[in-house]
């Protein structure tokens, strides 16, 4: 487990836009779940959040997208700034499989969960009506649901989503398939909508512990609160182990000019943005110098643009040890 890594203003950023993105997630998701509902649909009470209301097909599926769409979009829009977590579950995952440092999930997790309160805040401050009767769109279990069915069910639908986190971020196998970690956005957005449309119907689907957390602090709604946080991190740390376990390629070997083996930075975390530009620099910087980069046959002096370029052992190691420099 990665313990530290420089606090910088590239972690600073990231930060506020996971804080950000779940004002945003919240505000959509939770708003369709209270906006759809209304005083005609409103069943009896003793259930809460999306079972409130009439829970008809058209109704789950519109639910269902939402969730999808939003983390779908939201992910392309923080992923460059934090690597697009913005569940507590997907944190501790990446934490637990090396991905990120302790700091970072240490600093994460409280941005997430305070983003999500936010953000159902403000969808209490659009409609109290509706959100009254929507019981806040907290989770709780369906009549007929069980503490272990729903534990299951959270465990199961998370375990789904950190594994394609881990799958679609993996830096490995980026280098064979150049476009996964672009369509990693798209894979969470499917699954979080398919998950959705299983769960719903039992216990209004969580697979996101800040997300529960936000609608059970706003509106007060605070039955089962355990049940999902101990699913999701359940399926999330049981996620990690198995693909760090059986699922994760042998790294690539990398040396730099001299033949030296170049280890890339731990932080921010395997399958971000910024080491993946690490690692296409890695690319650059180890790619064997051409002809006219080193002179020719008579000694001539290699023009000083492509000197430049052919960074000395010492260079190199205090540009590996010092990432900052990348955007």
């Amino acid at each position: 487990m990665l313990l530290w890594e420089p606090i910088s203003p590239e972690f600073v950023r990231g930060i506020i836009m996971e804080f950000m993105g779940m004002i945003l997630f919240l505000f959509c998701s939770i708003g369709t779940v209270c906006f759809s509902c209304n005083s005609s649909s409103a069943l009896s009470v003793g259930s809460t959040g999306a079972a409130t209301c009439d829970l008809s097909e058209p109704r789950v599926l519109v639910i269902a997208f939402a969730f999808g769409i939003s983390i779908f979009t939201l992910i392309y829009l923080v992923a460059p700034f934090s690597g697009g977590h913005l569940n507590p579950a997907v944190t501790v995952g990446l934490l637990v499989g090396g991905r990120v440092t302790l700091l970072r999930a240490v600093c994460f997790v409280p941005a997430q969960i305070a983003g999500a309160t936010v953000g159902v805040a403000f969808v209490k401050a659009v409609s109290k009506t509706n959100f009254a009767i929507a019981g806040g769109g907290a989770n709780a279990l369906a009549g007929g649901a069980t503490y272990g069915g729903a534990w299951t069910m959270e465990t199961i639908l998370t375990f789904g989503l950190v594994f394609i986190v881990f799958a679609a971020t993996d830096a490995g196998r980026s280098r064979i398939v150049s476009h996964l970690t672009v369509l990693a956005p798209m894979a969470v957005g499917f699954w979080v909508f398919l998950s959705h449309l299983v769960a719903i119907p039992i216990d209004g689907c969580s697979i996101n512990p800040a997300r529960t957390f936000g609608a059970a602090a706003v509106s007060g709604n605070w039955a089962q609160h355990w049940l999902y946080w101990a699913g999701p991190m359940a399926g999330a740390i049981f996620a990690s182990l198995f693909y760090s376990l059986f699922m994760e390629p042998i790294a690539m070997d990398l040396v730099d000019m001299d033949a030296y083996p170049v280890k890339l930075p731990a932080f921010p975390g395997k399958g971000t943005m910024r080491e993946r530009n690490w690692s296409s620099l890695k690319e650059e910087i180890v790619t064997p110098p051409s002809p006219e980069a080193v002179g020719n046959e008579n000694g001539a002096e290699p023009p000083a643009s492509t000197m430049s370029s052919n960074m000395s052992d010492q260079q190199l190691r205090k540009r590996e040890a010092d990432p900052s420099h990348l955007v």
